[in-house]
């Protein structure tokens, strides 16, 4: 499975692409719920309202900027949306790589490329010195992996790979904000999923004590622009979410790219 999405990821940067327009859609609440999911001790409550699902336009404001992208497939996903509704008017800079995290686990099972992220992203701030930068591991490093020292797989449940994760985010957060960049964190949208939820869950609470102790650092909320307490609908505003890879599809990368970029480059985030 890692490799057939490996080859969906962004295999290095992207260069600014020709399309500027973001696809309109109506706004209606339409829902197909993918199992209750109650929410969970500690995790913010977000309700039984439908999710957003992101912006349906780009702000203005979004003009004249450098976003570099790392990450996992959905960072490059959501890299390619960003490219798709904004590159006109300004810089993306994808290097997501489907397949790849920050735990760097032993063993054959990360790729070569998924290693070189300590040394490659400080050469890419280097040479694009982006206004914002965004980071998402939301699928990956919640799986179970096999950190040095383990006979058998773990997910961040096990204390030794929550504080592992903990240690590789502190790494990465310091050098995505070395050159005083702001640096955005999505949570995982994978406690919709039972297989992995009580990892998730133990990510997006790594996460949100990371932001909270780097003022540089700034939350964007996948899961609540996907999943509500119930768990995460296929269809949201009259949109399907997930195309068959469990992805974004193309309308829907492009209205959580027109929420990352508001987000970061308007006052009010909308």
């Amino acid at each position: 499975m890692r490799g057939r999405i490996r080859q969906l990821g962004v295999a290095g940067v992207v260069a600014v692409l020709a399309c500027g327009c973001a696809p309109q859609h109506v706004e209606k609440n339409t829902t197909t719920r993918s199992g209750a999911v109650p929410a969970h001790a500690g995790e913010p409550h977000y309700g039984a309202a439908v999710p957003p699902l992101g912006s349906p336009s780009l702000s203005p404001a979004v003009t004249g900027k450098t976003v570099l992208v790392v990450g996992d497939s959905w960072s490059a996903s959501i890299g390619h949306g960003m490219s798709e509704v904004g590159a006109s008017h300004n810089t993306i800079v994808n290097a997501g790589l489907g397949g790849c995290g920050i735990l760097l686990p032993v063993g054959n099972e990360t790729p070569e490329e998924c290693r070189k992220w300590p040394t490659q992203w400080p050469s890419y701030l280097e040479k694009y010195k982006p206004d914002a930068t965004l980071l998402t591991v939301g699928f990956w490093d919640v799986t179970p992996q096999r950190l040095a020292g383990d006979k058998e797989p773990r997910d961040l449940t096990a204390p030794a790979h929550e504080q592992a994760f903990r240690n590789r985010l502190n790494q990465a957060i310091s050098i995505l904000t070395s050159r005083n960049t702001p640096l955005y964190l999505m949570t995982s949208q994978q406690v919709g999923n039972p297989k992995y939820r009580a990892s998730a869950l133990v990510m997006n609470r790594v996460l949100r004590e990371a932001v909270a102790r780097h003022p540089g650092v700034r939350l964007l909320d996948l899961r609540g622009q996907l999943c509500n307490d119930d768990g995460c609908p296929k269809v949201l505003v009259g949109t399907k979410v997930y195309d068959p890879t469990a992805h974004p599809t193309k309308p829907a990368r492009a209205r959580l790219a027109n929420w990352a970029l508001n987000a970061m480059f308007t006052k009010d985030g909308a």
